[in-house]
């Protein structure tokens, strides 16, 4: 998620294009993941919507593993 979320979905995002985390959903930590595990889920892993554009290359092993800990949450 480090890579391939936070570089929008930060505080201070480092993708040029991004002036504030989109929908004011940051993540960074933890626990900001388990906040919002639902629609990272439903957004990154099942509809594969984001990133957006897959701009940051999100491999599907990568979604897999991303939903398969999502689910023991």
């Amino acid at each position: 998620v480090q890579q391939r979320c936070s570089t929008c979905h930060a505080a201070s995002p480092t993708d040029p294009t991004i002036k504030a985390a989109p929908k004011g959903i940051a993540l960074e930590t933890l626990e900001s993941l388990r906040r919002y595990a639902a629609q990272v889920d439903t957004q990154a892993v099942q509809n594969k919507a984001m990133p957006l554009g897959n701009k940051t290359k999100m491999l599907d092993e990568e979604r897999a593993k991303l939903g398969a800990w999502i689910a023991k949450q």
